[in-house]
């Protein structure tokens, strides 16, 4: 699992992308593209998973 640091980013960023109306799909591209070679897509992908389906994981939210 990767730091909760990391996820606690990413997670804001998507939920940020969520709040502006983009979809999962479009979130999920922009942060890729925003943290290229910073991040793994695999953990932005989780984090995007998470803010659009909260009840996935409830305690990371």
């Amino acid at each position: 699992m990767f730091s909760e640091l990391e996820h606690s980013c990413l997670l804001k960023l998507a939920l940020e992308c969520k709040h502006k109306g983009l979809s999962q799909s479009e979130s999920l591209d922009s942060i890729n593209t925003r943290m290229h070679g910073i991040c793994s897509p695999f953990r932005i992908s989780q984090a995007v998973d998470t803010a659009f389906h909260p009840e996935r994981c409830p305690d990371l939210i």
